[in-house]
């Protein structure tokens, strides 16, 4: 862990700091429902992972305090990515979840276990529903 600048956490142009305030391991120690996203705004290799991001901070504001949002980017070097974004490594985190594509949404309950899993882009609707459900 450690403090490390928002522009090393996310290709998100105008990023919610809420969503890089804690780890995975974090949240899940909250005992909260818990919605993660992977994707790479600014590197997308489909054309949803940027408006899949709008889509978790609109949520998030329904939720307020109910549920933890957490955006993961896609990819470990966003900087050095800027100048060549042939250079991209993907994140650990990816390799650990098995994730090999982008966008991809968890939803989790207040136990730790998925409850949703959106490979692709997921809509507000679609979330929405997810998390009443976990709830």
């Amino acid at each position: 862990g450690g403090p490390y600048a928002l522009e090393e956490l996310t290709t998100d142009p105008i990023p919610d700091v809420e969503l890089y305030s804690m780890t995975i391991a974090e949240a899940l120690e909250e005992a909260k429902p818990l919605v993660v996203t992977f994707a790479t705004p600014a590197f997308c290799m489909s054309v949803t992972c940027g408006p899949q991001l709008e889509v978790i901070k609109n949520t998030k504001m329904k939720y307020g305090d109910r549920v933890n949002f957490i955006h993961v980017e896609v990819f470990d070097n966003p900087i050095e990515m800027r100048e060549d974004g042939s250079k991209g490594r993907l994140s650990p985190v990816m390799t650990e979840w098995g994730i090999r594509t982008e966008p991809y949404t968890f939803v989790m309950d207040s136990q730790g276990y998925v409850s949703a899993r959106f490979e692709g882009y997921v809509t507000g609707d679609e979330l929405r529903e997810a998390i009443e459900e976990t709830l």
